[in-house]
């Protein structure tokens, strides 16, 4: 069985229909360890929440979104990485995006690393929500 075939299913007892739950995602911190697993909670087009595992399967948390945000918002890299050229200026260029996390692991963001004139950053994104590292 594969990490994410046991993620996936260590997960599917955390939730009513294991059918809804997405494939997992590793959240990293910014040295690049695996801190967790996100495993959305999938409702159609929408996340309605998630399941969050240590690395050792531990369960961490489940969640639920209160107006369930388009999957896509939380699920392509190629809408996160659009969503975060918002925060960039015209000299800057942005890599590919990677679930981490703003601080605080219950702080759960795609970090999208950004190069520039001004030198290297982060410009964080969680569903419609954009700002760079240091903007805390």
């Amino acid at each position: 069985m594969s990490d994410a075939e046991s993620v996936r299913s260590t997960a599917g007892s955390f939730v009513d229909d294991p059918a809804q739950l997405g494939t997992p995602i590793a959240v990293k911190d910014a040295g690049g360890a695996l801190t967790s697993w996100f495993v959305p909670i999938l409702a159609g087009a929408s996340v309605a929440g998630f399941v969050e595992l240590l690395p050792d399967l531990t369960h961490r948390r489940t969640s639920w979104f209160p107006d369930a945000p388009a999957a896509s918002s939380w699920l392509d890299p190629a809408i996160i990485r659009t969503r975060a050229a918002t925060a960039l200026t015209a000299d800057e260029i942005a890599a590919e995006p990677t679930l981490s996390f703003d601080g605080s692991p219950d702080r759960l963001a795609w970090a999208v690393p950004v190069r520039g004139a001004r030198g290297d950053g982060i410009v964080f994104v969680a569903g419609d929500v954009v700002w760079r590292s240091e903007d805390r």
